[in-house]
Protein backbone atom coordinates (compact mmCIF):
# COMPACT_ATOMS: atom_id res chain seq x y z
CA UNK A 1 0.00 0.00 0.00
CA UNK A 2 1.63 3.62 -0.55
CA UNK A 3 2.35 5.71 1.84
CA UNK A 4 0.34 8.66 2.72
CA UNK A 5 2.11 12.12 2.17
CA UNK A 6 1.32 15.34 4.04
CA UNK A 7 -0.25 17.96 1.52
CA UNK A 8 1.50 20.77 3.46
CA UNK A 9 4.83 20.54 2.36
CA UNK A 10 4.15 20.03 -1.11
CA UNK A 11 4.27 22.30 -4.36
CA UNK A 12 0.95 22.18 -6.89
CA UNK A 13 3.61 20.91 -9.71
CA UNK A 14 4.37 18.08 -7.58
CA UNK A 15 1.06 17.09 -6.64
CA UNK A 16 -0.46 17.48 -10.10
CA UNK A 17 2.37 15.10 -10.97
CA UNK A 18 1.27 13.15 -8.64
CA UNK A 19 -2.18 12.86 -9.66
CA UNK A 20 -1.24 11.98 -12.94
CA UNK A 21 1.02 9.42 -11.85
CA UNK A 22 -1.83 8.04 -10.00
CA UNK A 23 -4.38 8.10 -13.22
CA UNK A 24 -1.58 6.58 -15.35
CA UNK A 25 -1.53 3.28 -12.60
CA UNK A 26 -5.47 3.26 -12.54
CA UNK A 27 -5.83 3.05 -16.22
CA UNK A 28 -3.24 0.22 -16.56
CA UNK A 29 -5.37 -2.16 -14.98
CA UNK A 30 -1.94 -3.68 -12.82
CA UNK A 31 -3.30 -2.77 -9.45
CA UNK A 32 -6.09 -4.74 -7.65
CA UNK A 33 -9.11 -3.28 -5.67
CA UNK A 34 -8.10 -1.84 -2.42
CA UNK A 35 -4.76 -0.64 -4.07
CA UNK A 36 -7.24 1.16 -6.76
CA UNK A 37 -9.52 2.60 -3.63
CA UNK A 38 -6.06 3.91 -1.74
CA UNK A 39 -4.89 5.69 -5.07
CA UNK A 40 -8.43 7.23 -5.79
CA UNK A 41 -8.43 8.74 -2.67
CA UNK A 42 -4.97 10.02 -3.12
CA UNK A 43 -5.95 11.36 -6.44
CA UNK A 44 -8.50 12.95 -4.81
CA UNK A 45 -6.68 14.78 -2.27
CA UNK A 46 -3.77 15.79 -4.61
CA UNK A 47 -6.55 17.33 -6.60
CA UNK A 48 -8.36 19.32 -3.93
CA UNK A 49 -4.66 20.46 -2.81
CA UNK A 50 -4.48 21.71 -6.75
CA UNK A 51 -7.41 23.26 -6.96
CA UNK A 52 -6.99 24.79 -3.30
CA UNK A 53 -3.05 26.37 -4.92
CA UNK A 54 -5.27 27.70 -7.82
CA UNK A 55 -8.12 29.32 -6.42
CA UNK A 56 -5.48 31.02 -3.79
CA UNK A 57 -3.60 32.35 -6.84
CA UNK A 58 -6.74 33.33 -8.38
CA UNK A 59 -7.02 35.49 -5.54
CA UNK A 60 -3.60 36.87 -5.16
CA UNK A 61 -4.06 37.72 -9.60
CA UNK A 62 -7.45 39.48 -8.34
CA UNK A 63 -5.86 42.07 -5.95
CA UNK A 64 -2.57 42.77 -8.43
CA UNK A 65 -5.08 43.25 -10.87
CA UNK A 66 -7.16 45.77 -8.87
CA UNK A 67 -4.07 47.71 -7.36
CA UNK A 68 -2.92 47.52 -10.79
CA UNK A 69 -6.21 49.24 -12.06
CA UNK A 70 -6.13 51.82 -9.07
CA UNK A 71 -2.50 52.93 -10.19
CA UNK A 72 -3.35 53.45 -13.77
CA UNK A 73 -6.78 55.15 -12.45
CA UNK A 74 -5.01 57.78 -10.65
CA UNK A 75 -2.11 58.10 -12.80
CA UNK A 76 -4.95 59.12 -15.67
CA UNK A 77 -5.94 62.13 -13.02
CA UNK A 78 -3.15 63.74 -12.87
Amino acid sequence: MPKKENNNNSSFETQLSKAKEIVRKLESGDCDLDEMLTLYKQGIDSLKFCNQKLNEFEDKITVINKDVNNQLNENDLE
